[in-house]
């Protein structure tokens, strides 16, 4: 028999701990005394010593052991009677050790709270989750003291994800396999993004397929995004539910009020994935206008709130009756789908860049060159915001001859006003354009309220307060008043009181192509949420049998200028002269935004529908799918996590022994530390179970006058 047979027969029994038994002296001392023991494997003297009852019945088995006939007899008995004392003194600590564990877990707090529903904000930069507690909004912390998490990925040498800051430490020296602003891509086309837009970015924006993807060059795999934003929901989720000692199901999530119904149907498919369930999508504006109102206790009010996200740029017209959820309601939206503080980034990113390349040439402009100029561009965001004058320092750039360069680069405002003046005017034309808006002309606009982290800007707030003649409320925090009106959404769709429910809009023209390109319009832009509208349309050939519908969104005239989302055929429709059959076509969209579209004709009730779920949706087992590889990385990912807390805090517990002067220690209380100092030493590779050596290590501690639990705390 082999050494490695035995340790294989230890793991099959499944109770004590093979690797230490593996590593312990009593197999290498008594090479033939395991042989003995695998040949009485199958006895129940060998069950009991494994898998024990109580302590007795583990005394009781080693007695009757030592007096088999097959060790009795053996040429090996003095060795044989020593591994069997060896394995019961192992499986004594063993059982103490699960007794204690067991003891430890009863007595860890239960989720008292009643069920929770968490309000998400799935940011372009950051993300944030938040609950209600007691009336009161509670954002959830993370590790690190902060609450934002930053809303990037990155592949790690492990071959598994890193999110957040972990991420962010990796762009400069990773960044091919770090990925950020993935809301910006999530439910879009490929012919939507230019070329020039996609270079921009120092990872693989996969334009291969129909739908925008993210390319792994070490996995070789392509991503979707909804698999990419699922990653950060379901840290958020993970965050949540150790913050409340709960399991997390349901969630209401934002997005911009200008996302497209493809758009929201990913972010819904991006939480499944991540194990969520989406009560409700709530537009970020609306979500911002609510928290700011209740934090306010603002009574009737008209409130134009202006979200600039990191990707995103959205206005919405708010009206308030009251300071409940059901007296909110949005008069009207408009924004800017492509238009956030990326966009302000990336045009400094482009001025650093070409002024590198006309003093420096030969500068090779690498990904990670990239990332370094984002970051400082970032940085210098940020401080022209409050000082004049700022300078990027680059003192070290390598160039293709092998040489390396410095570069040194002023920013002051002015030029950072003169180097984004494209970005600012088409700002300037959303707002004036929503401002003469017949809808929003009715209404006398009271406050301005600014939402998302590039809204900050001064160049921003300057220019609102000169198009509308108001001071914005700057005294809130726009990074996570999104995240807080979800919250509040989220509590009272908990309620269950149906009548309670924002009311909301939707922010582009819904209908149909017909001859010529042409959209016709079923449901205008600004149409109050849910809404069930219905128009006639017609043949246009002699005798035609069936009737093509396909569902566009967007303002223009022209159908192939808007978003597809999808289409089906009508089958048996009146046969007759063109112009004759009269079909209903009939949009229904929900509070979420999400539309389903009927068609049926008049005279042979022929009638198809589809729930535009998103015609670039993956189906529900390709998400179910993606669902377990992102539960698969978020368990190791927590396994990690709770190692090393318990590891640090079995390093505290030792500290405290190791001032206690001159221990007296049993042979097995020894044992015990022998191997708390092997977990030290080999961490994850040491395959001990830290919180077990915590339990016993406190056992030991309890008997010395100089352990102080309160100091230990």
């Amino acid at each position: 028999m082999k050494k490695t047979d035995f340790i294989k027969f230890i793991l099959e029994k499944g109770n004590l701990d093979s690797t230490v038994i593996a590593k312990s002296k009593s197999i290498d001392n008594f090479p033939n005394a395991y042989k003995i023991i695998l040949a009485l494997k199958d006895s129940d003297f060998i069950n009991i010593i494994f898998n024990p009852k109580n302590y007795g019945q583990i005394d009781l088995a080693v007695g009757d052991l030592k007096s088999h006939n097959l060790i009795k007899n053996s040429e090996f008995k003095q060795d044989a009677i020593k591994f069997i004392n060896e394995l019961a003194k192992e499986s004594k600590l063993q059982f103490r050790f699960k007794e204690n564990f067991s003891k430890f877990n009863s007595k860890k707090k239960k989720g008292n709270r009643p069920n929770i529903i968490l309000g998400i904000d799935l940011g372009t930069t950051n993300s944030l989750a938040a609950f209600i507690e007691n009336d009161q909004v509670v954002t959830i912390p993370l590790k690190n003291g902060s609450r934002l998490l930053p809303s990037c990925i990155s592949i790690n040498k492990k071959n598994t994800f890193d999110i957040g800051q972990n991420a962010i430490r990796q762009q400069v020296s990773n960044p091919e396999e770090t990925y950020y602003s993935i809301k910006r891509f999530i439910g879009r086309r490929s012919s939507e993004f230019s070329s020039s837009l996609i270079n921009a970015y120092p990872f693989k924006v996969d334009q291969s397929k129909e739908k925008l993807g993210i390319y792994s060059k070490r996995l070789k795999k392509r991503f979707e995004c909804e698999e990419l934003s699922a990653q950060i929901l379901l840290t958020l989720k993970v965050k949540a539910e150790r913050f409340l000692n709960q399991e997390i199901e349901d969630c209401v999530i934002t997005v911009p009020a200008y996302f497209d119904n493809n758009q929201r149907v990913a972010t819904k498919k991006a939480a499944q994935i991540a194990g969520l369930n989406v009560k409700r999508l709530i537009s970020e504006p609306t979500a911002a206008a609510f928290a700011y109102g209740i934090s306010k206790e603002s009574s009737k009010s008209i409130s134009l709130v202006l979200d600039l996200g990191g990707g995103t740029f959205d206005i919405s017209l708010v009206r308030s009756d009251g300071e409940d959820l059901e007296s909110f309601s949005v008069v009207a939206h408009s924004g800017e789908r492509d238009l956030g503080g990326d966009d302000f980034t990336n045009a400094l990113v482009e001025s650093i860049t070409k002024s590198i390349k006309k003093e420096h040439p030969k500068v090779n402009i690498s990904p990670t060159i990239k990332i370094l100029i984002r970051e400082k561009a970032i940085e210098a965001k940020h401080s022209i915001s409050f000082q004049d004058e700022t300078e990027i320092v680059f003192p070290m750039l390598p160039s293709s001859d092998n040489q390396i360069v410095s570069f040194n680069y002023v920013l002051t405002k002015n030029n950072f006003e003169k180097i984004v003046t494209k970005q600012t005017e088409l700002l300037k034309s959303c707002i004036k354009d929503f401002l003469e808006l017949d809808k929003v002309k009715l209404h006398k606009i009271e406050q301005i309220v600014l939402v998302g982290g590039a809204s900050r800007m001064p160049l921003f707030i300057n220019m609102v307060e000169k198009l509308t003649s108001l001071k914005p409320f700057i005294d809130t925090n726009p990074d996570e008043i999104i995240a807080q009106g979800a919250a509040y959404c989220a509590q009272y769709t908990l309620s269950g009181v149906k009548e309670k429910t924002i009311i909301d809009v939707t922010p582009l023209s819904l209908g149909i192509e017909t001859i010529g390109d042409i959209h016709s319009e079923v449901i205008p832009p600004n149409t109050i949420l849910p809404t069930r509208k219905s128009k006639v349309f017609t043949t246009i050939e002699d005798n035609q049998k069936k009737l093509s519908i396909k569902a566009f969104q967007g303002n223009r005239k022209i159908a192939s200028d808007n978003i597809f989302l999808n289409g089906f055929l009508l089958n048996d429709i009146e046969i007759a002269k063109r112009g004759v059959p009269q079909v209903d076509v009939t949009f229904e969209i929900d509070l979420d935004g999400i539309l389903t579209v009927t068609a049926q004709d008049q005279k042979t009730k022929s009638k198809n529908s589809v729930k535009i779920t998103n015609s670039l949706d993956m189906t529900d087992t390709e998400a179910e799918k993606l669902k377990e590889e992102a539960m698969l990385m978020a368990e190791e990912d927590v396994k990690k996590t709770l190692f090393s807390e318990r590891y640090k805090e079995l390093f505290i517990w030792k500290k405290i022994f190791d001032e206690i002067n001159n221990p007296s220690l049993s042979s097995e209380e020894e044992f015990i530390l022998d191997r708390i100092e092997n977990c030290l030493d080999k961490i994850h590779k040491s395959g001990e179970n830290p919180q077990l050596l915590i339990d016993a290590l406190k056992k030991i501690l309890e008997k010395f006058d100089d352990y102080d639990e309160d100091f230990a705390a």
